[in-house]
């Protein structure tokens, strides 16, 4: 019977396995001298789900893609690279397979003439060919060529591919300008267009002998000043979206002085759209539920019989200093005069703003909502969201206590921010370290195994693993070890707790059953229980609006202009209204104080999954 469960399980990991195999990209392209997949983004995927499924970090996802690092947005259809590891010669076709032809690459020939030459779709060249520098062949001694596929494509097909891939490549390098070959195109006279070295041009496109009208070449990108960005105005969406700015209105010149019977000004400054001029869907989400908040707040004052109201106002900041400066010099903004500020989103923007407050003479709120470091100092009027990190280290300390036992679990790859901020809240107390490779030996700083490390009391493991795969596979093996503990040893079994990362929580293929037995804590910046009744009231209520369920972006939003707006309109010392305000939050509460001449938001929360399937949140 044990066998038969072993082998049912072992069939389902294969089926998990082979899953996630089958929802990658089959398209590893050289993009940059390295590979990558090429992988488009589904409906309702986010950037932790595309980490998990190719099993890298969130972060070398941004990076790679050049996304914004603190509120990383990808819209359905989008492009993203995705780092390759796997050696590509695994992934071909191997030789003497019946099904494809090996074609010997000749100097000079291009994967455009092998396309014509076969008739053959370009997309199938690639996808059997993983790794492939489309523009140049040099290097490759021969590439599979499916022989089903054979005769298949004709010409203005492949050509039509072929400016696909152009556009694809132009979109995903940092480093090149992907083209197609146009009717009486030369090198020579492309060189002369593009400023280049007609040679150089030549070498890096493989010395082709021969071009051909829509073949994809390259050329080495010159590096321009991009810091004037366009003022171009957003698509109707963003348009919709700016009805509720009104201009005309007087204001009290003393902050301190405003009533409940007068309005409330809010200028919301959030980069929505990027240097393209595209949409960013979070920010959008967040206006949107700025909106609803200020709606809702406003429908509640009428029922007081408060004559103030919460006006919103949005301003597109472009993610550009320039763009900020722009907005707060327009004439339309004094006219306006706005109390508070929420945004702009990201520190290097906010200097326009505080030159504005200078000129009016007046210390205007700023909410900084979602940047997590502030290098400048801005005042007892600057409000950052986002918890500080050095509150991190004392949140987390609650969790050892002067028994307990803590084992660091390593993996080949790991979290070494979480390394270090462990370090810290564990100071000189002993710890245990244990080493997890692809095969599961276990290994220690004593050779001692891991069982050894375990005492009968209190067992803390921190697991660093930076993915869904190592994080799962740890977790199952102390799981394990808790399971044989008794008959093996002969000792009572313990509890085990385990420290984690919030990310574990996006993770779609973990088993989530281990959380809960192993009783696994970590810190999280914000925390919305979606089995809330006030949660599920504001999902019911933005889904009917905008016809989508409300992300964290969403949250955020909606308790930022709720605590402030209530806060403002209580009249008195803002810190302190803000403190001690009693008001219905979605996320976790907000404490702020003075650190590095900012008021930073000190309260993380301590998730804890207990073993009765339930949450706590401290």
């Amino acid at each position: 019977m044990k066998k038969l469960v072993v082998l049912i399980a072992l069939m389902a990991t294969f089926a998990a396995n082979s899953l996630a195999q089958d929802q990658r990209s089959k398209v590893v392209l050289n993009v940059d001298s390295r590979n990558y997949y090429i992988h488009t983004v589904s409906a309702a995927e986010s950037v932790a789900d595309i980490a998990s499924l190719y099993s890298i970090t969130e972060k070398e996802l941004v990076e790679e893609n050049n996304l914004d690092p603190v509120a990383p947005a990808i819209e359905e259809g989008a492009l993203l690279r995705v780092p390759c590891y796997e050696r590509t010669s695994r992934m071909q076709p191997k030789r003497g397979d019946s099904r494809f032809d090996r074609h010997r690459v000749a100097g000079g020939e291009s994967l455009f003439k092998v396309a014509v030459d076969f008739a053959i779709a370009l997309d199938t060249l690639i996808e059997d060919n993983p790794g492939l520098d489309i523009t140049n062949l040099r290097g490759r001694s021969s590439i599979s060529v499916r022989r089903s596929a054979q005769g298949k494509c004709q010409l203005p097909e492949i050509e039509q591919q072929s400016r696909r891939y152009a556009a694809t490549l132009q979109s995903l390098s940092n480093e090149y300008d992907y083209l197609t070959i146009e009717e009486g195109d030369t090198f020579y006279s492309l060189a002369l267009r593009l400023g280049e070295d007609v040679d150089k041009l030549i070498s890096l496109n493989g010395n082709p002998q021969l071009i051909y009208v829509g073949m994809t070449i390259k050329a080495n990108r010159k590096v321009e000043n991009n810091d004037s960005l366009s003022d171009e105005v957003l698509g109707d969406e963003v348009d919709e979206l700016s009805d509720n700015f009104v201009i005309e209105c007087e204001w009290p010149d003393d902050y301190d002085k405003i009533s409940p019977d007068e309005p409330l000004r809010v200028a919301v400054m959030l980069p929505l759209s990027d240097t393209l001029g595209r949409v960013r869907g979070s920010f959008v989400e967040f206006w949107q539920a700025a909106v609803l908040a200020a709606e809702e707040l406003n429908e509640e004052y009428e029922e007081r019989g408060m004559k103030g109201r919460v006006e919103l106002g949005l301003f597109d900041t472009q993610n550009s200093e320039e763009r900020v400066a722009e907005i707060m010099n327009d004439w339309q903004m004094s006219m306006w005069n706005p109390s508070l500020f929420i945004g702009p989103v990201y520190e290097k923007n906010v200097d326009p703003v505080m030159d504005y407050k200078v000129k009016r003479g007046r210390d205007i709120p700023i909410v900084s909502p979602l940047e997590s470091t502030t290098k400048g100092a801005y005042g007892r009027n600057y409000f950052r969201m986002a918890p500080t990190s050095k509150s991190r280290v004392d949140k987390l300390s609650s969790v050892v206590g002067p028994e307990t036992n803590v084992i660091m679990v390593y993996t080949a790859s790991y979290d070494e921010d979480m390394e270090r901020e462990m370090l810290d809240v564990l100071g000189d107390h002993p710890y245990g370290k244990v080493i997890y490779d692809e095969a599961f030996v276990v290994d220690s700083l004593n050779s001692r195994p891991i069982e050894e490390l375990m005492a009968e009391e209190d067992n803390l493991f921190v697991v660093l693993a930076d993915n869904e795969i190592d994080t799962d596979r740890s977790l199952a093996i102390i799981s394990s070890m808790m399971n044989s503990r008794q008959p093996k040893y002969g000792m009572r079994r313990v509890p085990i707790r385990v420290v984690g990362n919030s990310s574990w929580a996006k993770y779609k293929n973990m088993d989530k059953n281990l959380l809960f037995k192993l009783q696994v804590c970590y810190l999280a910046p914000y925390h919305a229980d979606r089995g809330n009744e006030r949660v599920r009231e504001f999902d019911r209520k933005y889904m009917a609006a905008f016809g989508r369920a409300p992300s964290m972006f969403a949250y955020r939003a909606y308790d930022t202009v709720r605590l402030f707006a209530e806060s403002i309109y209580a009249g008195g010392d803002l810190v302190s209204e803000l403190n001690g305000a009693v008001v219905p939050l979605l996320q976790t509460r907000y404490s702020f104080s003075m650190e590095d001449g900012n008021m930073v938001n000190d309260s993380w929360a301590l998730v804890t999954y207990l073993p009765r399937y339930t949450i706590e949140v401290r």
